[in-house]
């Protein structure tokens, strides 16, 4: 197994394919993990199933259930239970992890932003959240924060924004109404004007999103570059991967032994 080290992130190859860790700070080591599954075996035999994914990992974690709801570009959270659990999909575009839950949790990424917050602060949590362009115009990391963050980080707050689409490569026409409205928006650095298109970074009005929030700057890990431009890596909708995306796996507080052995990944789905 071939790895490599970022800030807030372990990158490694195995016999499933590309898998990004999203690395736990000393507060939260033990208690949550959270890991994207990307190109490979795994995920190109799934055809962007959550139920086919989970097949073919659930062992690995004791047969318990998964929460993977329906994503539709919105705000809407919901708490990770055996209620949500698979086969059940409701719609939402977030989900959140208290102490004590024993259902897993993912959602499905092919350009869009995956994001991860965790606070440790009292009872530990953590949510994760798919914010593409849709999302970030929502704003769903304020809607999440607003939610479920407010008074349980006690200033112990973190926050992680995973691989996407780069502004090298995402834009929009510039005469289109939603264009604008988030020219109005966005940071005037995330957006570009340039020949009837605007282009767009998503990671960067991400980062003042949740800095915004009370996230604070130090705290916030990016692992940066372009989906569509590492397609090797990462499944990409821009580069027509339409029927993959990463499955975004992430668990709940269990004992330190399940938690550090394992780190849990994800799979392909359908993006954006």
């Amino acid at each position: 197994m071939s790895c490599k080290e970022y800030e807030g992130f372990r990158l490694s190859r195995t016999a499933r394919g590309v898998e990004l860790e999203f690395v736990m700070p000393r507060e939260l080591e033990g208690k949550f993990f959270a890991r994207l599954y990307a190109r490979g075996p795994l995920n190109d035999e799934a055809l962007g199933d959550p139920a086919r994914v989970w097949a073919a990992l659930s062992a690995e974690y004791g047969g318990r259930t998964l929460a993977a709801p329906h994503q539709v570009h919105g705000v809407n959270i919901i708490e990770a239970s055996e209620r949500e659990a698979l086969p059940s999909r409701s719609e939402a575009d977030g989900i959140f992890i208290g102490a004590g839950c024993r259902a897993l949790a993912s959602l499905c990424f092919a350009d869009c932003t995956p994001v991860v917050i965790a606070g440790a602060g009292g009872e530990p949590w953590m949510m994760i959240l798919h914010s593409g362009f849709k999302g970030t115009l929502l704003n769903i990391s304020a809607a999440a924060l607003e939610r479920f963050g407010g008074g349980r980080a006690g200033g112990k707050i973190w926050a992680w924004i995973g691989p996407r689409i780069g502004a090298c490569c995402y834009s929009r026409r510039a005469d289109d109404p939603v264009t604008r409205e988030a020219l109005a928006k966005f940071l005037p650095e995330c957006a570009e004007e340039k020949d009837g298109f605007v282009f767009f970074d998503i990671g960067g009005e991400i980062r003042r999103q949740l800095s915004a929030s009370g996230v604070p700057e130090e705290n916030i890990f990016d692992f940066g570059g372009c989906t569509r431009c590492e397609n090797e890596v990462f499944y990409s909708y821009a580069r027509a991967t339409k029927k993959k995306g990463i499955f975004y796996l992430r668990d709940a507080p269990q004992t330190a032994k399940i938690c550090e052995n394992n780190y849990i990944g994800s799979k392909p789905r359908s993006e954006e």
